[in-house]
Parts: C-alpha cells; sequence; structure tokens
C-alpha cells in the first residue's frame, strides 16, 4: 500500500515548521514526569515553536506558563530540570507557582507591578496530569486530556502507580527527522537487518504471528502486545518471581505503546518502563530523551533483588545497543529521504501502526480547527 507521507516531508524546513504550528502546538503534548518537579524546582522544555516552564503550585498541580518575563521578554530557564524558584536571569525578577512576579529589584521604579503583580503574572497555558505524565497543549480551547487520550489516559495511571526508580537515563541527538524515529519504532519488520545481535537473539518472545497483536482504538495512539514464549515464562516463574515478588503491573507480554505525536512506552512483563520523548529540534535532527523506570517489589528477598538488579544491568545494556543501532539505520533513511522521487511503500500486515501513524499526521496537518476535530470523534 502507498505511504501517505511524501519523502520532502521528512526533508522540507516548510513542512517542519508546518507541523510545528499545525499539530505540536495544537493537541496534548508529553512534556515532562512528575518526578522531575518539586515545590522547590521548575521544569523547561519546548513545544513546537514555544518555550514553556512548569512548575508544581502549592496544591501539587502542575502549571505551565509561557517562558518569558514580563519585564523585558528574557527566557527565564533552558530546557530541563532547575532548582529554586523561577528568577529571571536578565534582572532578577523572582515569580511564585502561581507565575506572579513577587520579587522585584527597585521595585519602587515598577508601582504598577507593585500595585497589581497580578496583572504581570505569566502568561499560563493548559496542564494537565495522566498518572505521572504531565502534558501540556498550547491550543486555545484544547480537549479535555483523558478524551484526547482515550484508552491510553487509564494505561498511563495504571502504570504510574509502580513507577519508581530511574536505572537507565540518556539525552541523545540523531539526525534524522522526528518521523523516522517514530515510524521506525512501530514496526518489527526492520529487526532481523537492524537487530541481529539484539532483539533478534533475545529470549522470551513468543514466535508466532498469533502472539503479536495490535490495538487501534484511537485515531491517534496505537498499542501492541507480543506475547512472551509460554516455555520461557513458565521457567521465569519457577526460577526467579517468587524470589523477585509481586509488582503492580505485572503482564506476561512485552508491551509497546505509541502516543501521538511523540512519545513511546515499552515494557517486557511489567518489571520495568522504558519511557522515550522524540523531541523535533529541526527538519533533520530530533533530541530523544530516554528514560527507563524501576517498579515497586513487595516480598521480595535478599536473592531476589540481587536477580532483579542484574536483570536491569542487562535491561539497560540491551537498551543502549538497540538505540545505537536504530540511530545508526535512523540516520541513514534520512539521508536517503532527501534522494527519493517516488511515492513510499508500507507492506500488508507489516507496517499497519505506521500506516495508523501517517493517517493521523495527514489528518493533523490538514485540519484547520483540532480542537473540534478531537471533540467530535
Amino acid at each position: 500500500m502507498r505511504a501517505l507521507i511524501k519523502p520532502e516531508q521528512y526533508t522540507s524546513k516548510f513542512s517542519f515548521d508546518e507541523e510545528n504550528i499545525k499539530i505540536f502546538e495544537n493537541i496534548w503534548i508529553f512534556a515532562c514526569m512528575k518526578q522531575d518537579l518539586d515545590l522547590k524546582s521548575h521544569y523547561g522544555f519546548r513545544v513546537g515553536t514555544k518555550d514553556i516552564l512548569i512548575q508544581l503550585d502549592e496544591s501539587n498541580t502542575p502549571r505551565a506558563f509561557i517562558n518569558s518575563c514580563s519585564h523585558r521578554g528574557s527566557l527565564l530557564c533552558e530546557e530541563g530540570r532547575h532548582s529554586g524558584r523561577v528568577r529571571c536571569p536578565y534582572h532578577g525578577w523572582v515569580y511564585d507557582t502561581e507565575g506572579i512576579p513577587i520579587g522585584i529589584p527597585s521595585k519602587s521604579c515598577f508601582p504598577e507591578v507593585v500595585a497589581n503583580p497580578r496583572g504581570f503574572k505569566l502568561n499560563e497555558v493548559s496542564c494537565k496530569e495522566a498518572g505521572n505524565f504531565i502534558f501540556v497543549s498550547l491550543a486555545e480551547r484544547p480537549t479535555l486530556l483523558n478524551e484526547f487520550l482515550g484508552k491510553e489516559y487509564d494505561f498511563l495511571e495504571s502504570i504510574s502507580l509502580g513507577l519508581s526508580n530511574v536505572i537507565l537515563e540518556f539525552s541523545k541527538s540523531v539526525q534524522a527527522n522526528w518521523k523516522v524515529l517514530i515510524e521506525n519504532s512501530l514496526e518489527g519488520y526492520h529487526v532481523p537487518m537492524v537487530h541481529q545481535n539484539t532483539f533478534l537473539v533475545a529470549d522470551g518472545m513468543g514466535e508466532s504471528i498469533k502472539d503479536i497483536s495490535t490495538n487501534f482504538d484511537s485515531n491517534y495512539h496505537s498499542s501492541m502486545n507480543h506475547l512472551a514464549n509460554q516455555g520461557w515464562l513458565n521457567s521465569f516463574e519457577n526460577k526467579f518471581s517468587k524470589k523477585i515478588g509481586h509488582w503492580p503491573f505485572r503482564t506476561n507480554y512485552y508491551t509497546h505503546h505509541h502516543i501521538f505525536p511523540n512519545l513511546t512506552i515499552t515494557s517486557f512483563l511489567g518489571y520495568s518502563f522504558h519511557v522515550q520523548n522524540f523531541k523535533n529540534v529541526s527538519h533533520d535532527l530530533t533530541k530523544v530523551h530516554s528514560r527507563t523506570f524501576s517498579t515497586i517489589f513487595k516480598n521480595q528477598n535478599e536473592v531476589g533483588a540481587k536477580l532483579i538488579k542484574k536483570i536491569y544491568e542487562d535491561s539497560s545494556q540491551f537498551t543502549s545497543k538497540v538505540f545505537d543501532e536504530d540511530t545508526f539505520i535512523c540516520e541513514k533513511v534520512q539521508r536517503g529521504l532527501k534522494n527519493a522521487k517516488n511515492q513510499l511503500v508500507l507492506g500488508n500486515g507489516l507496517e499497519e501502526r505506521v500506516l495508523h501513524f501517517q493517517k493521523a499526521y495527514t489528518r493533523m496537518s490538514a485540519n484547520t480547527d483540532k480542537s473540534k476535530d478531537l471533540d467530535n470523534e
């Protein structure tokens, strides 16, 4: 079947600028984890063409603001987590958790601000959470987050109950369009060629096509479950499971969830969760923020603690190797797309999740009223 995204839409600066406005600045975008924040910190990141900062208010609710000082417009913080209150690096204005200026050097020179500080608060944008996952929308009338996420809202809330410490984290730049990386994550057709030394030799996965199921309940998001091999699962249960203990989101499969446009979450058996945010830096550059979270165990003995530590160490090495392999091929794909002249092709029964993503992308790119579109689905 014919692909819906044209080669030039991966390589064109015009397409990149257009999707920033039509997609990233019109729907809910994953921003950060609740673990990234406390009452003494704030978090900066970029959505489309806008810089945003997030902080928790006194009720522990995340709130997001345009990252621009009310005084002379300076950027208040760079991307990532920052300790302390929001303080402008230009003239030292300080803002409280509601974005109201509360510390103004030479404040007698700003009588109108002193008289009405709330009138000079930072420009606030929509910010909501699904479990420990914080989302932001720049749309004037965003749909409800739970409506946009659909069943993924329940998934995020469920896994959040067990998320614990970060056992692996890295941020790396890949010289490829963000859509190339997302589409690569949505299909396993490339595994025999690209992952011969990792996924192809990994134990535990079922080998029948019947072991794999996909979910397309949403017009935007999708998920895939790949059942573990029953013999391997029985061996794991007998040798390790009782020692490791119980964990909240236990499954008998590998799962991959894509939350449109640029968030993926994967897990095998639910004893850890790999969260990847694909940040669109430019038309041919993507910054990937990757984190693997451990989960909470109950009734775990000393032997089980050593076992899960070794499992996490092996998993971290595996994740890093797979990422390097994917980086290598995605950069080759990006270079090749610059030469492509013909319409691209997708395999029937092999790349349905890629097609699903392309349909969502095409719909959002063409639609001029995303809020209305989402509300009516």
